[in-house]
């Protein structure tokens, strides 16, 4: 009899089609692009300011006056030339972009037409005023095509353009003004300043990083360092046993003042630019940290708009006062004297310094990275020298349109005003301006605040303006007289813009500025060990 077993039921083997397979991933559902509604709102509405006022200033210098005076076309041209340029930064468009860049390229063109055309059969006669502003345009728009361009031909020759524009520049200004002063006064001077400009555009876009933009940063700086030296010899400060032969002339103790001081400011700015972009020390390489940190925030463009701005107001009412006066008395020399002496420069100051310096270090410690910064390699002297050091930079960088403002002062004049005072004021305005932003500097690392560090810095630079307010409303001995026009940086400026250079009032700011510098270190070096 057979017995029948029951066998259990295997599972039967699946094929490789029913084995288990993990999901299709699927990508998340697709995002529309942003569609830039505001920076093309704002570029509409500066492409129609920017256009008005350059028909009414053409119209207005072609003797057919318009509804627009030239001022306020002029400010009309700025305004919509910032908001273009806003523009050309945040457009991802492919064709706007490269209308952009086609703007630049025939700015340059119109540029060099101006500096080739000749009047009077002499090349180069509408050079002044026009070929810089359309230099300058020029240098504005290819930043921001080069920056977004990925087109790498088209971005490569925008970057050479750039670069060989400014070894042009340069090599003009820097070789005609060591060999004629009148050539340096009229053109070289600006020249040298736009060269300068277009050179670190170029090594800032190509990076110190690739062997060209090293190259070409080492060659600005052997560059400055030759001017200055030629300057120095030139002026008898450095003797050669020889100089007829490499410079050309015998030293001239008159030059110094006619125009060496000059060519060293130019060389010693070549080679400041040059140390700052190719040198890898810490100090260095932490400065240039905190100068790039400024432009990464909306105050930086705030505050230089501000400077301009008020700059523009300034000159429009010096330039006001400067027709009354003439058609009453010859005007004495320094004239620039009214330009910057006055209360909205100085109320400006009060109230840019606390911008500057607030989030220096109050920024840093409210996000926690003070702390790793602390922790790195680095002692506090370099931190504290490199955040002081960026910030001096940009403030001097505030005062550029002030500059051009004389320049257009000078040009549409016709006539030479004394401009000796101009770089004893300078002097005297970075060791003031030292003073201001290292107290600044000391407030914001009191506390994590930054409106808290503002208020402090604020009341400091009110304190300070009344150092010479008390001159003027009140009667004070002479002896205290004397403390507060040491103390006070309205007396400074007045004093330099006379031409003279007092080392005891320099020395006195100076001493301030490594006062609070030294506070700040010991601060520093408290919180690091609490």
């Amino acid at each position: 009899m057979t017995t029948k077993a029951l066998a259990e039921e295997q599972p039967k083997e699946k094929g490789p089609e029913e084995r288990w397979h993990a999901p299709q991933e699927t990508a998340p559902s697709a995002v529309a692009a942003d569609e830039l509604l505001a920076p093309r709102v704002i570029g509409f509405v500066s492409l129609m300011l920017f256009v008005l006022g350059f028909m009414s200033i053409l119209f207005n210098r072609w003797g057919r006056p318009v509804i627009i005076s030239e001022t306020w076309g002029s400010f009309f041209f700025v305004i919509g030339l910032a908001g273009l340029l806003y523009h050309a930064s945040r457009e991802t468009l492919v064709e706007m972009r490269r209308m952009y860049g086609v703007t630049a390229a025939l700015s340059l063109l119109v540029a060099v037409g101006l500096a080739v055309y000749p009047v009077n059969s002499m090349p180069g006669g509408m050079f002044l005023p026009y070929a810089p502003l359309f230099l300058i345009m020029a240098l504005l728009f290819f930043l921001p095509f080069v920056r977004n361009e990925t087109d790498a031909n088209l971005r490569l020759g925008a970057m050479y353009a750039l670069g060989g524009v400014g070894v042009a520049l340069a090599g003009t200004g820097l070789f005609g003004g060591t060999l004629s002063t009148n050539f340096l006064l009229s053109h070289s001077l600006l020249l040298s300043l736009l060269g300068l400009a277009f050179l670190w555009a170029f090594i800032g876009l190509q990076g110190t990083e690739t062997e060209l933009g090293y190259r070409a940063g080492l060659g600005v700086g052997l560059a400055g360092f030759l001017v200055f030296a030629i300057a120095l010899v030139r002026s008898g400060l450095l003797r050669s046993p020889t100089p007829s032969r490499w410079v050309g002339l015998a030293p001239d103790p008159t030059y110094l003042v006619a125009a060496g001081v000059l060519l060293m400011i130019v060389g010693f700015l070549y080679m400041a630019l040059a140390l700052g972009l190719c040198s890898e020390s810490k100090l260095v390489v932490m400065t240039r940290r905190e100068l790039s940190a400024f432009f990464y925030s909306p105050i930086a463009y705030i505050v230089l708009f501000g400077f301009a701005l008020v700059g523009w107001l300034q000159f429009w009412i010096f330039v006001g006062q400067l027709q009354r006066t003439a058609a009453m008395e010859v005007l004495p020399e320094p004239i620039v004297g009214r330009f910057f002496l006055a209360f909205i420069p100085a109320m400006t100051l009060i109230v840019i310094v606390p911008l500057l310096t607030m989030r220096l270090f109050s920024e840093e410690r409210r996000t926690g990275t003070l702390e790793v910064l602390l922790t790195a390699p680095v002692e506090e002297v370099p931190v504290v020298l490199s955040k002081f050091l960026g910030a001096l930079i940009f403030f001097m960088l505030g005062w550029l349109p002030y500059g051009l403002f004389l320049v257009a002062l000078r040009v549409e004049g016709g006539q030479p005003f004394d401009y000796r005072p101009l770089i004893s004021f300078f002097i005297g305005l970075v060791c003031s301006a030292g003073g201001f932003l290292s107290m600044g500097l000391f407030f914001s690392c009191l506390t994590r605040n930054q409106i808290a560090a503002a208020v402090m810095t604020t009341l400091g630079m009110l304190v300070l303006f009344s150092f010479y307010l008390v001159q003027v409303f009140m009667q004070i001995p002479p002896g205290l007289e004397t403390v507060l026009r040491t103390f006070s940086f309205i007396d400074l400026w007045a004093v330099t813009l006379q031409g003279q250079l007092a080392l005891r009032d320099l020395i006195f700011h100076v001493s301030v500025t490594i006062f609070w510098l030294f506070l700040t270190i010991k601060v520093l070096e408290a919180r690091k060990w609490s």
